[in-house]
């Protein structure tokens, strides 16, 4: 998943905000837990809402050298679902299956891949 500190590029983001309004581009790169989910879309484009509470919990542990609890993770998962995703969903990044729990289809512009360093394109 590259660096994990996924500390955005910022010529790629004043790209980004060209296809997606500016403050919502600083309000989605600003979130550590959703630029953990937009990089995993990345190399998963179809995962369940548990398996986005997992890397979203060992990514978050790992930046602060704790062991996650259950707690940890519901938590998560619980913002995810009604925060995170939805958020995701409603700027057409992806497409979630309230009932599956499951990202369905992910469509998310090349700018806000790049500003994240999760492409394979070159500069």
């Amino acid at each position: 998943m590259g660096d994990e500190s996924f500390e955005p590029d910022l010529r790629a983001l004043r790209a980004a905000a060209d296809e997606v309004p500016f403050d919502d581009v600083v309000r989605l790169l600003g979130d550590r837990h959703t630029r953990t989910v937009l990089v995993s879309l990345h190399d998963n484009p179809a995962p369940t809402l548990e398996e986005l509470a997992d890397v979203v919990t060992a990514n978050a542990a790992s930046e602060t050298g704790a062991i996650a609890a259950p707690s940890d993770r519901d938590r998560i998962q619980l913002r995810l679902y009604h925060s995170i995703l939805p958020r995701l969903a409603e700027l057409g990044f992806i497409a979630f299956d309230t009932e599956t729990k499951a990202v369905t289809e992910t469509d998310i512009p090349d700018a806000v891949s790049d500003a994240l360093g999760v492409t394979d394109t070159e500069p």
